[in-house]
């Protein structure tokens, strides 16, 4: 009987203890939470936290030349930047369209369209690629962000900075960005030499001078060749004349132009007119009464 009653008081005594115990530890960790200790951390999956890594252009004698990056294997060429397969691709055409110009991209089959170059690496005469509407609204919207600030809205060397340059820049109406020239020492006129141009930048002959920076940072492929059919535009409307016009708009543009020739003609003869002479008031200003004289009139 005293046993029985022993083990039913040491029974609850135990548990209240463990429990105790057990609250002691969860407060002890929560209170060291934050907290700064010279002690190592435990792992619970060393594998996972002690893993072998390189940082990116970093050097390992892992590798035998020293390089932790590592580099494709020899005529391996990317061709997608999906996991898409061709046949899924070629049977979306529509949908897919622009995952295969950038697979085109990728692999850079046609060496003319992405140099400028031939094969013998001669400047291109004309552009590579077909030129439509929507491609020169391209290359004036990237001609007016990125080259206008220099070269001018009108490609004649006069943007707002290239006013301030400490020599006059050229302007892409100069003979020689139009005039074909068999002279190798002027290729201004390809418009493979442009499209390089404007990836590249201008470079002094020792290569020690750039006088020019490279967009391609700003200007894909594609967005340069529809800045240079852009500028051809521009030379084109440049050396334009009134016959070039066709006929169903050239009554507008007659209208539009006398309307501002009737507007300037009459803003100049307001001008020159003179000013007519004030109208007179038809009541007189009251006259001032008269101040009295000092040392007369006043109280007595």
């Amino acid at each position: 009987m005293k046993k029985r009653e022993a083990q039913h008081r040491t029974g609850p005594a135990l548990a209240s203890l463990s429990l105790a115990c057990a609250l002691a530890a969860t407060l002890g960790l929560t209170g060291c939470r934050g907290d700064r200790a010279e002690d190592p951390p435990r792992q619970f999956f060393p594998d996972m936290d002690d893993q072998q890594k390189w940082r990116p252009q970093s050097q390992t004698q892992f590798y035998a030349d020293g390089r932790s990056m590592r580099q494709p294997a020899a005529n391996t060429v990317a061709f997608s930047r999906s996991p898409m397969t061709s046949q899924m691709l070629e049977g979306n055409p529509a949908w897919a369209s622009s995952l295969l110009a950038d697979r085109a991209d990728l692999l850079r089959a046609d060496d003319a369209a992405f140099t400028g170059k031939d094969a013998s690496g001669v400047y291109l005469e004309k552009i590579p690629v077909a030129v439509d509407r929507a491609m020169l609204e391209r290359g004036q919207n990237r001609f007016n962000i990125y080259c206008a600030a220099c070269h001018g809205m009108a490609g004649d060397g006069k943007g707002m900075v290239g006013q301030q340059w400490s020599y006059p820049l050229p302007t892409f109406h100069d003979d020689k960005y139009i005039t074909r020239s068999e002279d190798p020492n002027i290729p201004q006129w390809r418009d493979g030499y442009l499209f390089h141009t404007a990836r590249n930048g201008v470079w002094s002959p020792d290569g020690t001078q750039n006088k020019m920076p490279g967009y391609a940072h700003a200007l894909n492929v594609h967005d340069a060749w529809a800045v240079i059919a852009y500028i051809r535009v521009l030379q084109e409307s440049h050396r334009g004349t009134k016959g070039d016009v066709p006929a169903a708009q050239l009554a507008t543009i007659d209208a539009a132009a006398k309307a501002a020739a009737d507007a300037k003609a009459a803003a100049d003869t307001a001008k020159a007119q003179p000013a007519a002479p004030a109208a007179p008031t038809d009541t007189p200003a009251e006259k001032p009464a008269d101040k009295p004289e000092s040392g007369k009139g006043g109280a007595q």
